[in-house]
């Protein structure tokens, strides 16, 4: 439980603010203010943040259409910790997370929007379903991504595996996939920062550990198994 205490947690959060402020970051983290602030009313680490929003003022190579040169990435995350804590089960009680993308001609040029949207589904119930379901999956499309165009198909499928990310897990997905580290000098300042990589690990033991360790032989969590969490897998 001690990666899941709470005053951790905000002082992470704290640190974490200062360092994506003072390295430059580019983007609108006002969020994480009110979220800071919301903790200090809670007795576990339970939150919800929306529009937490990265600006890419240059082109993401292999963009389409290629005339693209500014996007905006819209980061939604929402956690809840279960109460009372169970090492051997999923920790989380309640899970969302959404990245929401909108990419212009130009930074001056904001009228005509492109779409483009992820979700990190939980899905407990991984019995009795159609088509393969990993108990947590991205998954391409959103309800925005419905209204796009009229010759465009959007499936539901592939449910793609992936560990469940909290707000540091998904702000490093963010700026480890989206942002140039070449054209974007602050990307490598802050992956490179030991506060920052100390943060993150601390991150990837509360979520990443335990799914991880569904492959292990040893393992006694009854949610994250592999049968779960890979069901591609035949053993």
């Amino acid at each position: 439980m001690d990666n899941w205490e709470l005053r951790k947690f905000r002082i992470d959060l704290s640190m974490f603010m200062d360092i994506i402020k003072d390295k430059g970051v580019t983007g609108d983290f006002s969020e994480l203010t009110n979220l800071l602030s919301s903790l200090n009313t809670k007795s576990l680490i339970e939150y919800k943040f929306e529009n937490l929003c990265f600006h890419i003022n240059g082109r993401i190579v292999g963009t389409e259409p290629d005339d693209l040169n500014y996007c905006q990435i819209y980061f939604d995350n929402m956690l809840k910790v279960k109460d009372p804590f169970d090492h051997d089960t999923d920790p989380l009680h309640m899970y969302s997370f959404d990245i929401n993308i909108q990419v212009f001609k130009s930074k001056t040029s904001t009228k005509k929007a492109y779409f483009n949207s992820w979700h990190l589904d939980r899905h407990p119930n991984t019995q009795n379903v159609k088509y393969t379901h990993p108990t947590y999956h991205f998954q391409f499309g959103g309800k925005k991504m419905e209204y796009i165009d009229p010759d465009m198909s959007v499936l539901s499928c592939p449910r793609i595996p992936h560990p469940p990310m909290d707000l540091f897990l998904g702000f490093h997905f963010i700026l480890s996939n989206f942002f140039n580290n070449k054209q974007f000098p602050f990307v490598n300042a802050v992956l490179n920062d030991s506060d920052y990589q100390k943060i993150i690990k601390r991150a990837q033991n509360r979520l990443w550990k335990p799914y991880f360790n569904a492959f292990d032989s040893s393992n006694t969590n009854t949610d994250f198994t592999i049968p779960k969490i890979f069901p591609l897998y035949l053993n």
